[in-house]
């Protein structure tokens, strides 16, 4: 018969209200939970906020097999809207390591309500900046990101594409405002489309299950395979080997773009710009995708939206301001050498990726999809010179290419060919530290990858260069270094420990700072030589 409530469905609803969920519908959050105190007597920092103050906050905490948290004692600021609950390690004697980069299952209690939150243990070092970007909420946190994404055009990893934005603007001198406004309006839309299907993606991951993490697409031969396709395509369009016409309905009244015909052409410059931009973590970007990452999909929406507007802040203001563009001198045949020379930027685009490819799915993938890659250029080169009966064969043979290129990962090696390190960088072994620290010396740890460009420009002029490099392979100092070119969920794990979700990333322990401290994206001298001082204590 039809179903009805019964008798019970009151008192059934009533408890189920009770069970703890993300604390939003009470006005809780958790914001980090952070280790501290000794290898001796660890603890457990958990901060909290709440919407209204908190009569009598309460924490239970689920952690590694067997270990018991003890009660907490409460520190409340704020007038009582923020909570700092220390819990002790009762049976320190069970930890198999640091506390830092385990993940535990964090339980608030505050009178009837309550939040619960699965969580990865951070540097007692971080929580300040962590909980400084919780307080700051989301509308400043999308500041941050808007000024990372800005910040982003200046990066290293950005720099292969200068060739495109340098076509973008000069190709339209002499032009229509109206003309020159669309173009940069397009690509604009195709870095924010770019950013969304990222997030899209990290949504994804994240809902799997799987680590995350700023960058990672870089870590799989598919991508890195797809790329360096895509550059040489846009390479041989620079050149002249070929053209793409696109359908009426999104083209431009026939304008030329310099690469590709009509607003789609521009749209996928904004795209490839992106693509190329994310290995690199530039300043403020950390933060704000480490807050992204951390929290909900609305969350993560939200600050990859604002990175891609800052990150097309340079395309929005040509479109406000055209003149800049309609100013220069008029495209002539000084345009078709402009293009060849920077088509070869794009070529050495392609060469570094085909060198991360080697890394990361093995020399022989690597040297394959590269010998496919030029004789996919030479095949387009040839085929200028076929008749017009033989061009499509000619085409259908450099599309055949092109898809044998990308299979080619499918039989990629198991494991990486790993690059070599100096002599003084150890093996990643973050269980190691705490130890290495009470016997007083300073350990600096280096994570990196051969995809992050930023990683290879602080290694080249700050780690391995000076009074760095040599106080890095000192008596008393330990230098570790992590490679993330392939996934490690270890890695991954660790980062996620000082709220950073992307490389590159550098810390410092020793008995001043015996938790460890995250040193800024972009190295100087001064501020690692001054880093390492305060972790020896002087």
């Amino acid at each position: 018969g039809p179903t009805a409530p019964s008798a019970h469905s009151h008192l059934i609803g009533r408890y189920a209200a009770q069970v703890p969920g993300d604390g939003a519908g009470h006005g809780l959050m958790i914001v980090s939970a952070a280790a501290g105190g000794s290898p001796q007597a660890p603890s457990l920092h958990v901060l909290a906020r709440a919407d209204a103050s908190f009569a009598a906050p309460d924490v239970f905490v689920e952690g590694p097999d067997g270990v018991v948290f003890g009660r907490p004692d409460v520190s409340l600021a704020d007038d009582g809207r923020r909570a700092t609950l220390t819990l002790p390690v009762q049976n320190a004697d069970l930890l198999e390591g640091p506390l830092t980069g385990t993940e535990v299952t964090v339980t608030l209690v505050d009178g009837p309500r309550a939040a619960e939150r699965l969580m990865t243990v951070a540097a007692a070092g971080t929580v300040p900046e962590i909980a400084q970007t919780a307080s700051m909420g989301l509308l400043a946190v999308l500041g941050l990101a808007v000024l990372g994404g800005l910040i982003l055009n200046l990066m290293p990893c950005v720099l292969p594409v200068l060739s495109i934005k340098l076509l973008g603007v000069v190709g339209h001198g002499g032009g229509d405002r109206r003309v020159v406004r669309l173009s940069f309006l397009a690509s604009a839309a195709g870095i924010v489309a770019s950013f969304l299907v990222l997030a899209g993606a990290l949504i994804a991951l994240q809902a799997g299950g799987m680590a995350i993490g700023w960058g990672i697409q870089f870590q799989q031969p598919w991508f890195l395979t797809a790329m360096t396709l895509l550059v040489v395509v846009f390479a041989c369009n620079l050149w002249g080997l070929f053209e793409v016409p696109l359908p009426a309905v999104i083209a431009d009244a026939g304008v030329h773009a310099g690469h590709v015909r009509g607003l789609g052409g521009h749209f996928l410059t904004g795209a490839l710009a992106t693509l190329l931009a994310t290995p690199c973590s530039a300043p403020f970007l950390g933060t704000a995708v480490g807050f992204a990452l951390s929290r909900g999909a609305a969350d993560i929406l939200a600050v990859f939206l604002a990175l891609g507007i800052g990150l097309a802040l340079p395309y929005l203001a040509v479109a406000a301001a055209p003149r800049v563009a309609t100013m220069l001198p008029r495209p002539g045949p000084w345009m078709a050498t402009l293009k060849r020379v920077l088509a070869l930027a794009l070529v050495g685009t392609g060469v570094w990726l085909v060198t991360v490819l080697a890394t990361a799915a093995g020399s022989g993938t690597a040297i394959v999809v590269g010998a496919l890659s030029a004789a996919l250029i030479a095949v387009l080169a040839g085929r200028q010179r076929l008749a017009d009966r033989w061009r499509p064969a000619g085409l259908a043979l450099a599309v055949g290419l092109a898809v044998a290129a990308f299979l080619m990962p499918a039989g990629a090696d198991q494991e990486p060919v790993r690059g070599g390190h100096a002599e003084h960088w150890q093996a990643f072994d973050p269980s190691s530290i705490p130890a290495l620290v009470a016997s007083g010396q300073v350990v600096f740890v280096n994570v990196t990858a051969e995809w992050c460009i930023t990683c290879r420009v602080n290694e080249t002029l700050v780690l391995n260069a000076g009074d760095v490099g040599e106080r890095l392979a000192a008596e008393g100092v330990v230098a570790m270094r992590g490679d993330w070119t392939r996934p490690d969920d270890a890695i991954a794990r660790y980062l996620a420990s000082f709220g950073r979700y992307g490389i590159p990333f550098d810390a410092v322990y020793g008995p001043g700072i015996p938790d460890g401290e995250a040193l800024p994206e972009l190295l100087t001298h001064e501020v690692v030589l001054s880093a390492m001082d305060r972790a020896r204590g002087s």
